[in-house]
């Protein structure tokens, strides 16, 4: 098969399942809180494991949804931009593809028996905040957001009734700017203070993030800026982030009953179900770039981190045109001819 039909049976047969007998027998004889339970809780997805609190949340809210017979809202909070480091940016690519291939994977074995079926929410950051943080173009992020509704509408007719796939962000949650400000900023001077108590570890982590997030030439040219004011952009950022995670609306939008929330790598304690962003990836999609693995008779959906991107950026590998979704980063796709090895 080659990569172009690969691509294409991808996209049509994503949000198709079948399921084993055992499937359906739990769901008749257990009831559909505890198949929809088991089926979120798949190994085949799941990457780490789920802590005792997000357990016990995650089951009374999977009950409620279906003593109410509402959709099972699964949410994926994200910076709705794409790394400047790539050449795909701002708009999405192989990456956002890939991952939405996987979570309408997941999410469709509930929908194959759970009427109500599921909604699938991806969660943007408000472009504000990307634009302090890491002092990204709010203009690129809109555009972004742009081209990754373009891409879900790509899915739509492939999908079952009862799957709805959207993209949002946190800007709608927060209308009126002086009240988004009024609970932002003590926020984040909270935890400007609790900065001073961070484990050397985790500070170094969060900076590290923070460094690779920076345009430095974006919004405005930080570039320009002294060593200690460069570095006080970096130590602000996870400060301005975290601040921002805490605010009353985006907890709501992402947690709480009804509301399943997924990430690709693990949170504190566990509080999520972390599923990777494809079967092989747990780089996050839009700070990594899509590509395809290629293996004996088939191939693998890879997302490369910006350190994986640039040490494949010069390996063998063939670029396969492919017209197979209308926009300029899916027009051409990078196939690597056997598997990596990062170690």
């Amino acid at each position: 098969m080659d990569s172009c039909r690969y691509l294409d049976k991808k996209i049509k047969n994503c949000a198709r399942t079948d399921l084993f007998k055992t499937d359906h027998e739990i769901f008749k004889e257990n009831g559909a809180a505890e198949f929809v339970l088991r089926r979120l809780m798949s190994k085949k997805f799941r990457k780490w494991k789920v802590g005792p609190e997000y357990a016990a949340e995650l089951k009374a809210s999977v009950d409620y949804a279906v003593n109410k017979q509402q959709p099972i809202n699964t949410t994926w909070f994200f910076g709705g931009y794409k790394l400047h480091h790539f050449p795909s940016s701002p708009e999405v690519d192989w990456a956002e593809f890939f991952n939405i291939c996987y979570l309408l994977n997941y999410i469709s074995s509930i929908a194959e028996l759970y009427k109500p079926g599921v909604i699938m929410t991806y969660w943007a950051a408000h472009p504000s905040i990307m634009k302090r943080q890491s002092n990204i173009p709010e203009s690129s992020c809109l555009v972004y957001h742009y081209s990754f509704n373009r891409l879900l509408s790509g899915f739509i007719k492939y999908l079952p009734d009862n799957i709805k796939l959207e993209l949002r962000c946190f800007s709608e949650l927060y209308p009126v700017e002086k009240k988004y400000s009024e609970e932002l900023e003590p926020l984040i001077e909270k935890i400007k203070k609790e900065y001073n108590d961070w484990p050397a570890e985790r500070k170094n982590k969060k900076e590290a993030t923070s460094k690779l997030n920076i345009q430095w030439r974006g919004a405005e040219n930080w570039a320009a800026l002294s060593a200690e004011e460069k570095r006080e952009k970096i130590k602000m950022g996870p400060i301005v982030h975290d601040g921002y995670c805490r605010l009353s609306g985006v907890n709501k939008a992402i947690r709480g009953l009804g509301k399943v929330d997924l990430t690709a790598t693990p949170l504190p304690k566990y509080n999520s179900i972390t599923i990777g962003t494809t079967s092989a990836s747990v780089t996050k999609f839009w700070t990594g770039f899509g590509v395809l693995e290629k293996t004996a008779d088939s191939y693998v959906d890879r997302i490369l981190s910006p350190r994986q991107f640039d040490s494949l950026r010069d390996k063998k590998h063939e670029v396969v045109k492919c017209d197979l979704i209308p926009l300029k980063n899916f027009n051409e796709i990078c196939v690597y001819p056997k598997s990596f090895d990062f170690s």
